[in-house]
């Protein structure tokens, strides 16, 4: 960074955001990621001589002492990362504000993340059950029978909740493939009068 810049103070961001679409917003949130991204492959990529376990081209084959100025780098790439996160923070913040979820604008990791801790908890009407086979006998059975799906929406990808004990079948995964094809095929009804989608 430059010795004579310094960056925008959170409460100046945190002003600037609050005109953005949250299409805009989206975007400023894939900005800050990508930022992080390419910081932390730096990073990784400066740990090696920082840490004296690599030398320089044209420098001697063995390990080196630890280079200074990586280390100095990668510090400085921690303190920017540091930063992003916050302002990530400050756009959730200010989407949750305007009462839109987070999950929308929630990475991949993100929401693997948050799948991963939830595994092992059995809900039932908000109550965590000790086993599952408890909240198998006292689950309606519209839960197990496909009346009701849950998933997530997550970069305009519909994902399905597996139900426990439930085998993947060819029509459930036509079925999740009509909702998302519903608007490219036609079932050929193009030949009559009335047109449109027939469901």
């Amino acid at each position: 960074m430059s010795a004579d810049t310094t960056p925008i103070s959170p409460a100046r961001f945190a002003s600037a955001i609050k005109d953005l679409s949250l299409g805009m917003l989206h975007l400023k949130v894939l900005e800050i990621r990508n930022s992080i991204a390419h910081l932390q492959y730096s990073n990784d990529q400066l740990k090696p001589f920082a840490d004296g376990t690599s030398a320089a081209l044209g420098e001697s084959a063995t390990p080196a002492a630890p280079d200074q100025d990586c280390i100095d780098a990668i510090k400085e790439n921690e303190v920017v990362i540091d930063r992003m996160a916050e302002r990530l923070a400050i756009i959730r913040a200010e989407v949750e504000d305007r009462g839109v979820s987070w999950t929308e604008f929630q990475s991949q990791d993100e929401v693997e993340a948050n799948t991963n801790a939830e595994v092992g908890e059995a809900l039932t009407n908000g109550d965590v059950v000790a086993d599952d086979q408890a909240a198998e006998t006292t689950r309606h059975s519209a839960w197990t029978d496909g009346t009701f799906q849950t998933g997530t929406i997550s970069n305009g990808q519909v994902r399905f909740d597996s139900q426990p004990g439930e085998q993947t079948t060819s029509v459930n995964q036509s079925e999740a493939q009509s909702t998302t094809q519903g608007a490219e095929r036609q079932d050929g009804h193009d030949d009559e009068e009335e047109g449109g989608l027939h469901l």
